[in-house]
């Protein structure tokens, strides 16, 4: 493979690293004289019509959707030699799953940096309605200049997919309750970089077994030490918002990667952060338990959990019209007491 030219137009240099479902290379693009990162998945996801084709829809979505500073760009995608492959921005840095295997736990503030990072590409692909459904620390990579990118959007269609196939879709370690159910939203994600935040602040996982069905009891039935268990130097604020993302129940967790991050920022452990999200108009998203309320204001957009009182499960909806106010009883209601009003006048001035 290396040497080798890929769709000729890709010239392999190195092999970066392998995974379950790829292999990963360094590669230039001699015409335009760019360095780019190669991900060729293995034979067996191109053998399935049905899995090449959820690949290049997705593929093509993330290469047309999604640009942020920091979401690894898709420049390219197809197949070749019967392998499908996804040709990326070349990051040169290491993923935080490197960082931490070697440091353990992280400074504190490095690992909400980080965090906050990554919680600013899940809010706009979440606005795009992009899920990723594989948050990790394995595809979180890290530069020497401090950029954090998330990668592998591209193949996230490939992982739902894999489900049917009798895979469990997702890393189990990261993943949120009802993702082992195949119910996936973005409160999903935010569930797994709660996680990869847990992870970096102490070095351990919330949950380990000996097997997947141990760790799904686990995940499912277990509320996990708080970070603080592991790493004293952890704020009981920092604890309960680590635990606040990593609730059982979504409803319950944070709604919005802006919740998320606006929890991190009050906990004043960093200074002068800056942070800005999308703009987006009023949007009241009915979810069981509440309903989550998005409002732009002067200076941000403002998210807040309204409790209701019905406990009953209830699909997801978005309402984008105001109410509107019906005047036709106000207006009846106005002239009936008119009226009563001139009959009184009436009958006073006769007697």
């Amino acid at each position: 493979m290396i040497g080798s030219v890929i769709a000729d137009k890709y010239k392999i240099i190195r092999k970066i690293a392998s995974g379950g479902m790829a292999e990963v290379y360094e590669a230039i693009q001699p015409i335009v004289r760019r360095k780019v990162a190669i991900k060729i998945l293995y034979p067996e996801y191109s053998r399935d019509e049905r899995a090449k084709e959820l690949f290049f829809r997705e593929a093509r979505l993330v290469a047309q959707e999604l640009e942020h500073p920091n979401i690894v760009k898709v420049y390219d995608f197809g197949i070749v030699d019967n392998n499908l492959y996804l040709v990326m921005y070349y990051v040169n840095g290491e993923t935080l799953e490197r960082i931490i295997r070697r440091e353990g736990k992280l400074d504190i503030k490095d690992a909400c940096y980080i965090i906050l990072e990554v919680l600013k590409a899940l809010d706009y692909a979440h606005q795009k309605n992009i899920i990723h459904r594989d948050i990790k620390p394995g595809n979180i990579m890290i530069t020497p200049e401090k950029r954090v990118y998330l990668l592998d959007f591209g193949i996230a269609a490939l992982m739902t997919e894999d489900k049917e196939k009798g895979k469990v879709p997702g890393t189990p370690e990261y993943m949120a309750p009802e993702q082992f159910k195949g119910k996936i939203d973005k409160r999903s994600d935010l569930y797994s970089l709660g996680v990869v935040l847990y992870e970096s602040l102490t070095g351990n996982l919330p949950f380990v077994g000996n097997d997947i069905w141990e760790l799904q009891r686990k995940i499912f039935s277990e509320t996990p030490k708080p970070p603080s268990y592991y790493n004293p130097n952890v704020s009981k604020v920092l604890d309960d918002i680590v635990l606040k993302a990593l609730n059982k129940i979504p409803s319950e967790r944070f709604q919005s990667a802006y919740e998320f991050a606006q929890a991190i920022l009050s906990a004043n452990i960093i200074e002068n952060y800056y942070i800005e999200f999308r703009k987006t108009d009023i949007k009241n998203e009915v979810v069981r338990g509440g309903i989550v309320q998005e409002e732009e204001t002067e200076t941000g957009k403002k998210t807040q959990f309204v409790p209701i009182s019905d406990d009953s499960e209830t699909e997801f909806e978005f309402i984008e019209e105001k109410q509107k106010i019906n005047f036709i009883p106000i207006f009846i209601i106005s002239l009936t007491l008119i009226l009563v009003g001139i009959l009184i006048w009436f009958f006073l001035l006769r007697h």
